[in-house]
């Protein structure tokens, strides 16, 4: 049933802790992007976007792309996946390349030397290079350009982001794929595909922290000047709030994620500080009720402190001090009431909620904070489907996983 797809379509596909999910676009013959719809299903056997059950992930992530075939009438062959994981690392690295003492013009061969000397770049036992993002090349003056071809220097060094994940935990996931008959094309760190989906030029420019308030982790990345100055993954997210609540209510798991949801505040303000909220009125439970107070104190103290270590890891970077740029927050925690007022207490800059850039076409995404990774994934792919069918280059952030991909035995 997965066979070649009648259409240019792109797809872009998530494993998250809480849904799979799967967004469908057309490319059309202008290098639009007309999205077609999301498909989605539970998946209960992803910790912290790692699978802890290959079978039944595997099984939630074949309903995700069957229902996407039937709802847009499609047949789904290839994929763009979403990579995250508490697994995932992220350093800075400024490599140089000595033109002589004489100096000399700089070439285009000069840059493909920097490349293969950061690809080299030696990791952790395990670890796999998954991303080298070009910040900026610097001339021996000091002078910082974004294309030094042409230029002469004695001495050209370039500043990259580099991104390193578990071999083994990515070769989980793309086998859970593959086998599936779907060919993994292409991929992005998830925090970088979610800053697609919402960031203009200009907020890159001008300075953007992106945070993803996820299930199981709370990614986050930065832009300055156009480029990722950083970016990070911290493996506490929305289902610890919903667990803090059910330790401190006494209730289950699901009536603690109902009640999040339902009645949900890091904001105790005092119209509400008093109202009290039903806990359960089932099974071996009696009605029991829990004043807003309580509730409001649990899940505050837990996003406090995801946003505080955050806040704690920015200000280690150089750059932040001198952060004027804004904060955007999406994922579905992003709509827990008061996150936003929090956020800009903790952070001490300007914080607004997310909102995903138009598609062409007829359908929606306004308003589904969750959906921002794999919207943000049919950008990315755009980008390479445009590169390749004009003649261009693949994408460099795209070059070491694929070397990856195809490197991977599947028994």
């Amino acid at each position: 049933m997965f066979g070649h797809k009648s259409r240019s379509v792109l797809v872009g596909l998530e494993a998250g802790t809480s849904k799979i999910k799967a967004a469908v676009a057309e490319l059309n013959g202008q290098g639009s992007l007309i999205l077609l719809g999301v498909s989605e299903s539970p998946s209960t056997h992803i910790r912290k976007c790692e699978i802890t059950d290959f079978e039944m992930t595997q099984k939630a992530i074949h309903q995700a792309i069957l229902d996407a075939e039937a709802k847009m009438d499609v047949s789904i062959g290839e994929v763009y996946l979403a990579i995250s994981g508490a697994h995932i690392r992220s350093f800075q690295s400024r490599l140089a390349l000595d033109l002589g003492q004489e100096g000399g013009m700089i070439e285009e061969g000069h840059l493909r030397e920097l490349r293969e000397l950061v690809r080299q770049q030696v990791l952790p036992q395990g670890q796999i290079l998954l991303h080298y993002l070009l910040q900026t090349y610097i001339l021996d003056d000091g002078t910082a350009t974004a294309n030094p071809v042409g230029l002469f220097s004695r001495r050209l060094m370039a500043d990259y982001h580099l991104v390193s994940g578990i071999a083994t935990r990515l070769q989980t996931t793309v086998h859970c794929v593959k086998e599936l008959s779907l060919r993994v094309k292409g991929y992005a760190l998830s925090s970088y595909a979610t800053a697609q989906a919402l960031l203009t030029p200009e907020q890159k420019s001008f300075g953007s922290v992106v945070i993803n308030c996820g299930a199981g982790i709370t990614d986050y990345i930065v832009y300055r000047n156009g480029f990722v100055a950083h970016s990070g993954t911290l493996g506490v997210g929305g289902d610890h709030l919903t667990n803090d609540l059910a330790v401190a209510l006494k209730i289950p798991f699901p009536r603690a994620e109902e009640l999040k949801k339902a009645h949900g505040t890091v904001d105790l303000r005092e119209e509400v500080a008093y109202r009290r909220v039903g806990l359960t009125a089932e099974g071996p439970y009696e009605q029991r009720f829990a004043p807003m107070s309580l509730i409001a104190e649990v899940l505050q103290a837990r996003q406090a402190e995801i946003f505080e270590i955050i806040r704690e890891d920015l200000e280690d970077q150089p750059f932040w001090e001198g952060f004027s740029g804004t904060i955007f927050l999406t994922g579905g925690g992003s709509r827990l009431d008061g996150i936003q007022k929090l956020a800009t207490r903790i952070f001490d800059r300007p914080v607004e909620a997310a909102k995903p850039l138009a598609f062409g076409g007829e359908v929606s995404c306004e308003g589904r904070e969750d959906w921002t990774t794999v919207l943000g994934l049919l950008r990315y792919a755009r980008i390479v489907e445009m590169q390749e069918s004009g003649g261009g280059r693949w994408d460099r952030m795209g070059r070491s996983l694929r070397r990856f991909l195809s490197g991977i035995r599947f028994f």
